[in-house]
């Protein structure tokens, strides 16, 4: 049994399956209960997140911490919001999100690029955005729907390149392109499903074309950045190791997710074989001899888009059960691998989780970390959402 927002649960509670469910959807539960225990300060009904910068709470430049950051503990309780449907989580996001339009003015909230200091580059608008909009869809606050809104309009505006070959700077510095941009593509998308205004369609295809346009390689998997001189490690390929990666598991399950939803929203067959083909590449260039997913390039945000990888890839007609079944066997191998005694996560899926040991935790991305942890959970969280979830649209 593990408390959770409030209200006790129990795995054998939980919506009847196999005792592999069972096990992973107590996983879940109880990875949910450790990241709330060391990364939330308050009741479930009046508390937030804590303010952290670089992924700890100490030496903060800016005492309201780092926005993104408080976005990835926010997605993770999304996703664990969705998969238990627990009214203590509903309380814990709303209040969550009542107190980021507290200590943030509209304004910031919609800001972006190097001055404004919430939202210095596209990735960093891109997750601050889907907070707005998660946040929108758990409390209905208007509110919270113009902000993510006007910052999706504000990073297109700022960082989109209307001169050259389009697609969005990764920073004001204007040096590269870069996959991240599909979190703000993804949540443009998402913003005009809500909302139906076609100029959010029109950014998000814009994006996404330039993306399978630009960064999609010979082997379905897409480049992470693109310079002037086209994909950044076009010399070396192959090389995709544990912390150092020339692609971007998540931006590849993200671009997955986003032609599952083109699919789901057109029809169109291509969308749908241009998810076969991205999560086939995944499978055969992204995955360790121990059988599970390889975090190869931010242990921070690698799990960003699992819950869109289930939602929008596993449902597909066609798609093969083994990655169902290697989303499963990642989030067994975090739980029991890369969980540190006191329920924090490491970037090394099949541990351990801190130490020499761990490529992750000596290049510094480490599970007392709110971002790592919340990354890794994700991933936790997706291999019990990922029990049952064909639909085979």
């Amino acid at each position: 049994m593990v408390l959770l927002g409030g209200c006790l649960l129990t795995a054998a509670g939980l919506k009847a399956g196999t005792a592999d469910a069972t096990e992973l959807r107590y996983n879940a539960i109880q990875a949910t209960d450790d990241l709330i225990r060391n990364f939330w300060t308050g009741s479930p009904e009046t508390g937030w997140w804590i303010p952290t910068w670089g992924g700890r709470s100490r030496n903060l430049p800016n005492p309201r911490g780092m926005l993104w950051e408080r976005a990835m503990a926010y997605g993770a309780l999304i996703h664990a919001w969705k998969t238990t449907s627990d009214a203590g989580l509903t309380r814990r996001l709303q209040s969550d999100w009542l107190h980021t339009k507290t200590i943030f003015s509209a304004a910031e909230l919609e800001s972006c690029g190097a001055p404004s200091g919430i939202n210095p580059a596209a990735d960093d608008a891109g997750w601050s955005a889907r907070m707005y909009l998660d946040a929108y869809r758990v409390t209905g606050d208007p509110y919270a729907l113009e902000r993510a809104k006007g910052l999706v309009r504000a990073a297109f505006a700022r960082w989109e390149d209307p001169h050259r070959d389009g697609g969005l700077w990764y920073s004001d510095e204007r040096r590269v392109k870069s996959l991240y941009q599909v979190a703000l593509t993804e949540t443009a998308l998402r913003i005009h499903e809500t909302t139906h205004e076609r100029e959010f369609l029109n950014s998000a295809l814009r994006s996404y074309r330039w993306m399978e346009s630009h960064l999609l390689r010979p082997d379905g998997l897409y480049w992470v950045e693109w310079g002037t001189n086209g994909p950044v490690g076009k010399s070396h390929p192959n090389h995709i190791t544990e912390a150092g990666s020339v692609v971007f598991l998540g931006g590849n399950m993200g671009m997955a997710a986003l032609h599952g939803a083109l699919h789901r929203l057109t029809g169109k067959e291509l969308y749908r074989l241009r998810v076969l083909r991205t999560a086939d590449a995944i499978r055969s260039h992204l995955v360790t001899s121990d059988g599970i997913y390889l975090n190869d390039r931010d242990a921070w945000t690698e799990g960003a888009f699992v819950q869109r990888w289930v939602e929008e890839v596993l449902s597909l007609r066609g798609i093969s059960p083994v990655h169902a079944d290697l989303l499963r066997a990642t989030g067994r191998s975090i739980f029991q691998n890369a969980r540190t005694s006191d329920g924090h996560y490491g970037g090394t899926w099949n541990g351990p989780a801190e130490g020499p040991g761990s490529r992750w935790y000596v290049r510094g991305s480490q599970p007392d970390q709110i971002t790592t942890s919340a990354s890794s959970i994700q991933m936790i969280l997706g291999a019990a959402s990922a029990v049952g979830n064909r639909t085979g649209r």
